[in-house]
């Protein structure tokens, strides 16, 4: 029985009906609840008997830091694609002195 825990509990209830009146996890709290009408009241101990605890070990995960992705070959295709798009945007001329960058002073 090493491998199992135990809990105990009071159970206050009715002497002549057996009523259950209320479940306490403590016993202090079992005699007060008692004492409200002690003639008609007892306490029962009762004990639980808890499965073996198992301790779940989660795996690891791989580590991140070795994984290398070849992104030259993405990059150059989006190279080629921004060109192309640039290449197709339509071409403004602006009017002459305006193309000239203002200097403040």
């Amino acid at each position: 029985m090493n491998k199992y825990n135990s809990e105990d509990y009071y159970t206050v209830r009715e002497r002549r009906t057996g009523r259950k009146i209320c479940d306490c996890g403590d016993f202090e709290d079992a005699r007060m609840v008692m004492r409200l009408d002690t003639p008609n009241r007892e306490i029962v101990k009762n004990k639980t008997l808890m499965s073996p605890v198992v301790d779940i070990v989660m795996p690891k995960t791989l580590p991140t830091n070795e994984i290398v992705i070849d992104t030259r070959q993405y990059q150059e295709h989006q190279d080629k694609w921004m060109v192309e798009k640039i290449n197709q945007l339509p071409q403004i001329s602006l009017p002459e002195g305006q193309g000239v960058p203002f200097n403040a002073k």
